[in-house]
């Protein structure tokens, strides 16, 4: 049993020690506890034997990437705060030719090999919120077995497809990696083969999808967009640009949570304009079709005047819609516009050459808390007169473009 302060006093002196030779003493020893190595030794034990939460504190208090990257250094339990704290695996950056390295300049790695390093890495960083698998070769299926049960915190997830080194996955290889993350709420399968069967099991695996972006994905369908928005019932934001096949009549009855809609590209229906609007709460609706996609593809979305008006009508609660290059809205357009949409705040219409003065005051006495209206300079029907009086009253809200 170990001696009191009090005990080993009294074997020192014999008498019983009063409180202010106690201070003494203790102060004597706080004076030898002062030699470097005695402070080293306290030191390092302080630090190393923090709590998991200190240490997790201390890591998100860290500014610079070198220092989050050496945090492991110190000791097997630093190293583990830092992985737990590793959130994203080969954060995805859209290819930029003047600034990115050209896909054929990509590493080299063997899909046997990317299997290995991922399911490893998986392991390693088991709270991971963003994984991208784009650009890279494609994960062999019996490898990737290994890794299925390490991926359950992944909630974004990347598998676009951006060149010919980068083979993409079959609807059963896609089913398998969607069966690894549970818990997605944002995937992006941009220029993927993916068809509707890939589509029903990603709603059937990811179940609680907010996001979903698929522009370019030319083998689906209205029928997977139908499975899509049924199975995913918190899914608000969709993608669907250049998706030649879809007409958009799968959004009918079904697209009860859809506030953000983008499709561009291709060619919709009344019946497709009727379905979009058919859930009634979508706030950002982006229909446009640039010059050059027009002149490349040789189709585009057509809109016309009954098209705005049932946008208009189905849209009330709209924040912000694009227009752009819709050559054929005329008049009774813009007028439903400004009768309907009264939360709008910002409106793209560049290209719309059939805007007129009739249409602009429409858009201006009608959408009170419009902010940004964007019109091209030259491609309008609008007056001088009108412009320039419109800008006038609210200069901050009109954009004009070259």
């Amino acid at each position: 049993m170990s001696s009191s302060p009090n005990d080993k006093y009294k074997q020192r002196s014999g008498k019983i020690p009063t409180s202010k030779t106690l201070r003494e003493e203790a102060a004597k020893n706080d004076r030898d506890d002062d030699r470097p190595s005695k402070k080293i030794r306290r030191t390092s034990s302080f630090i190393t034997s923090l709590p998991s939460d200190c240490l997790n504190l201390v890591f998100k208090c860290l500014e610079t990437k070198d220092d989050r990257s050496s945090f492991g250094l110190t000791c097997h339990e630093w190293l583990h705060v830092q992985n737990n704290n590793h959130e994203f695996l080969w954060r995805y950056h859209q290819y930029d030719p003047d600034n990115s390295i050209p896909p054929d300049k990509y590493p080299k790695i063997s899909p046997e090999s990317l299997a290995i390093i991922t399911c490893k890495l998986l392991i390693r960083f088991q709270n991971l919120k963003i994984l991208s698998l784009g650009r890279l070769p494609r994960i062999t299926d019996v490898d990737t077995l290994k890794s299925q049960s390490f991926g359950s915190s992944v909630q974004t997830l990347y598998l676009n497809n951006c060149s010919e080194y980068c083979p993409d996955y079959s609807d059963m290889q896609l089913s398998l990696i969607f069966s690894w993350f549970p818990r997605l709420t944002f995937i992006s399968l941009y220029s993927s083969d993916i068809t509707d069967r890939g589509l029903e099991v990603l709603a059937k695996c990811c179940s609680s999808l907010t996001t979903v972006k698929l522009p370019w994905c030319c083998s689906i369908t209205d029928s997977g967009i139908t499975v899509l928005l049924r199975n995913c019932r918190k899914l608000s934001s969709l993608t669907i640009n250049h998706c030649s096949k879809v007409t958009c009549i799968g959004f009918q009855g079904c697209a009860q949570t859809l506030t953000f809609l983008e499709a561009r590209g291709f060619q919709l229906t009344p019946e497709g304009f009727r379905a979009i609007v058919s859930g009634g709460r979508l706030e950002y609706l982006y229909l446009l079709t640039s010059i050059y996609e027009l002149a490349e593809d040789e189709k585009g979305c057509i809109i016309n005047t009954e098209a705005v008006m049932t946008i208009a009508k189905g849209c009330p609660l709209l924040k912000q819609l694009s227009l752009s290059s819709c050559e054929e809205v005329e008049r009774d357009g813009w007028k439903a516009i400004g009768l309907n949409c009264k939360e709008l705040l910002e409106l793209a219409i560049m290209g719309c050459q059939k805007l007129c003065d009739m249409g602009l005051l429409a858009l201006w006495d009608g959408c009170s808390k419009l902010s940004e209206l964007y019109i091209d300079g030259e491609k309008n029907s609008c007056s001088s007169f009108a412009l320039e009086l419109f800008m006038s009253r609210k200069s901050r809200v009109l954009c004009l473009l070259p």
